[in-house]
């Protein structure tokens, strides 16, 4: 005869999974109607559960598509997204937001990180994404592709990682470079306004922005990215002022 109940969640950590055990002693219909409240809080508390990640560090280098010459002075930022919602395809926040500036030799590198504990939805395709930014070149979104529509494991690891990037230099008109720069955009738009001014994590990646940005304003046009005021006018308050930070540190 059962003496109890048993409502198990599995949390995972790295290297291991912990398991948390709730017991419910059994009684009449009153233990009955408590265990039937424990198992659709737990079952709740399953599609929310807290994930912990830490990734490997990531080190590659950007050359030129056509000659194979390290490419010197790439903005790269190297964002973990973190998606949930009903269908799990919201953007819920970043777990990890980095940045590097490229070499005289095209490499550009990101330390290990971790563990981080994270309970807004859960990493699922995409991450690492890398976005990689200089004037004159194409812009660059690498997705991550081996975690499908899955969640990603604990241990996160970048497909690029050792390898070379080749990156294409921009022979189209300033429209068109206007339009791929668009992409930029709708990432910084989900990245700006967090309350966890995640965005201080990346200065120099929002000034080459903001300088892309004034280049487009001279030429007339007002569609294209965002300046720093427009960012700051989004960012939540609690952080400060965007504009300030970015000219202080992304210089």
């Amino acid at each position: 005869m059962a003496t109890g109940i048993d409502v198990t969640a599995m949390r995972s950590s790295p290297g291991s999974a912990t398991r948390c055990v709730r017991r419910i002693a059994p009684g009449s219909w009153l233990g009955r109607a408590v265990r039937a409240v424990v198992v659709f809080t737990m079952t709740l508390a399953l599609t929310s559960c807290v994930r912990v990640y830490y990734a490997d560090p990531i080190k590659a280098r950007v050359v030129d598509a056509a000659t194979g010459a390290p490419v010197e002075g790439v903005n790269v930022l190297a964002a973990w997204q973190a998606k949930g919602g009903l269908e799990g395809g919201n953007i819920e926040g970043y777990v990890k937001v980095m940045e590097d500036v490229t070499n005289a030799n095209g490499e550009f590198s990101f330390p290990g990180w971790g563990p981080k504990v994270w309970m807004n939805g859960g990493i699922r395709d995409g991450a690492p994404l890398l976005i990689l930014l200089k004037p004159g070149y194409e812009v660059s979104f690498l997705w991550e592709g081996r975690y499908g529509v899955e969640f990603a494991p604990p241990h996160l690891v970048s497909s690029w990682n050792g390898k070379s990037v080749p990156l294409k230099r921009f022979e189209h008109s300033q429209d068109e470079y206007k339009q791929r720069l668009s992409g930029v955009r709708t990432v910084l738009d989900t990245l700006i306004g967090k309350e966890d001014c995640v965005w201080q994590s990346i200065p120099r990646f929002l000034h080459t922005v903001d300088k892309q940005h004034q280049v487009f304003i001279r030429q007339g046009s007002t569609f294209g990215l965002e300046g720093l005021e427009t960012m700051e006018a989004r960012a939540a308050k609690t952080c400060g002022s965007l504009k300030s930070f970015v000219l202080e540190h992304g210089q």
